[in-house]
């Protein structure tokens, strides 16, 4: 199971690579919100995570999918 740091990281990560995606301003939304409703570090980094990877799969060409 990856340790907290790791999934920092990656949403660091990922962050980076999906700036450009058309949901990405919607994400930094939901990020607000994420960040007042979870008290846990560790849940809010698993939900921005998620959240990227929803970024990511709506930003592939339909026929990547």
């Amino acid at each position: 199971m990856p340790d907290l740091a790791e999934i920092e990281a990656t949403v660091v990560r990922m962050e980076a690579r999906y700036r450009a995606e058309p949901l990405f301003a919607v994400y930094r939304r939901l990020c607000t919100q994420f960040e007042a409703d979870l008290s846990d570090r560790r849940d809010l980094a698993l939900a921005k995570a998620s959240a990227l990877m929803l970024v990511k799969f709506a930003g592939e060409a339909p026929d990547k999918r």
